[in-house]
């Protein structure tokens, strides 16, 4: 019986021994030994692993921050950051609907553009370059507690924004609209409101539903930009054709693929461009080829679209680079307008 009681408290003593050892090693996780900076990016994902931004609260407590794992590794971010720089317009978007008006954001092609001109609110931010080319002596100017940005366009300059503050990159923009405002949501500690505007977008969408009756499952509609050479036409994986499918709305059989963003199309394949809705989104210095090669097309002309004068042209900025939930919003209000019919 005595052998037994010691060999009890043993194991108990060798348990005890093994958490305090656990415990050790995270408190000097959180406090930066062995590991990254706190602030700076560690190891990116291994192979296989979710590039998804997630987070957690550091051993510490909320405090000391935030731990993001993100596309670009590990980022800790201070709690309620109140100066934050956003690199494209979707996080811009987010960030003025969640509340909360970024110090610093870019044009979406032109700096003598100005901002979108769909967001409100935008008074006061400080324009930091576009989207493809952000300035980083502007962005380290503002003095910034957090940066939120895009591996797949400004992967490049990972480093130097993380040498400013803690910076934290989504994979990409539009694709991954939904998930990207709840990471955003979380960066600011605004979950409950992006939880919120999810649940009146669904509601958006179940409006949607209910004036468009019987006709949901009958209206196929085609998403088409023009460009300079050619007609691209969106699908399932884009920033576009991904919220037409989180609306419900159906798509002509040749656009109902989810091997690309997008097919591109010439006067050779004007059928492909055919639906019972079409909708344009192309920029203004982009219609030449469209007007000359495709809408002069006789063939044009013999489109169900076209035939039943449902042919509609949407703003670029919303439907191609708004990328936020405000953007997606406005795209429900549009099809509300296209497809019910009075």
């Amino acid at each position: 019986m005595l052998f037994k009681l010691q060999i009890n408290w043993q194991a108990r003593a060798v348990l005890v021994l093994l958490l305090m050892l656990v415990v050790s090693g995270c408190g000097a996780a959180a406090n930066g030994s062995g590991g990254a900076p706190s602030g700076q990016n560690s190891s990116s994902p291994a192979a296989g692993e979710s590039a998804q931004p997630t987070a957690e609260a550091n051993a510490a407590g909320d405090t000391e921050g935030r731990t993001f794992k993100h596309a670009m590794g590990e980022t800790v971010v201070p709690p309620n950051p109140q100066k934050v720089v956003v690199l494209d317009n979707g996080a811009l978007d987010n960030m003025l609907a969640l509340g909360v008006k970024p110090v610093g954001a870019p044009s979406i092609i032109s700096v003598d553009d100005g901002f979108a001109t769909y967001l409100t609110g935008t008074e006061g931010i400080t324009n930091i370059g576009t989207v493809e080319q952000p300035s980083l002596e502007t962005i380290a100017s503002l003095k910034p507690d957090v940066i939120i940005g895009i591996k797949d366009t400004q992967e490049a300059i990972y480093e130097q924004l993380s040498q400013i503050a803690p910076t934290v990159f989504t994979e990409v923009g539009g694709a991954q609209w939904e998930a990207n405002l709840a990471v955003h949501a979380a960066i600011v500690g605004k979950e409950a409101e992006g939880k919120k505007l999810i649940e009146q977008f669904d509601a958006h969408i179940a409006e949607l539903h209910a004036k468009l009756g019987d006709s949901l499952n009958t209206t196929e509609v085609s998403l088409l930009r023009p460009r300079k050479d050619r007609v691209s036409v969106y699908l399932k994986p884009s920033f576009t054709g991904g919220v037409v499918e989180r609306a419900g709305i159906k798509r002509p059989a040749v656009q109902s693929k989810d091997d690309d963003f997008n097919f591109n199309a010439t006067e050779e394949q004007i059928a492909d461009l055919d639906g019972d809705v079409i909708i344009l989104f192309g920029r203004e210095s982009e219609q030449e080829y469209f007007e000359q090669k495709i809408k002069s097309n006789p063939l044009w002309n013999t489109l169900k679209g076209v035939q039943n004068d449902r042919v509609y042209v949407a703003s670029w900025e919303v439907w191609l680079s708004g990328h936020g939930i405000q953007a997606v919003n406005l795209m429900i209000d549009d099809l509300t307008k296209f497809l019910v019919k009075a």
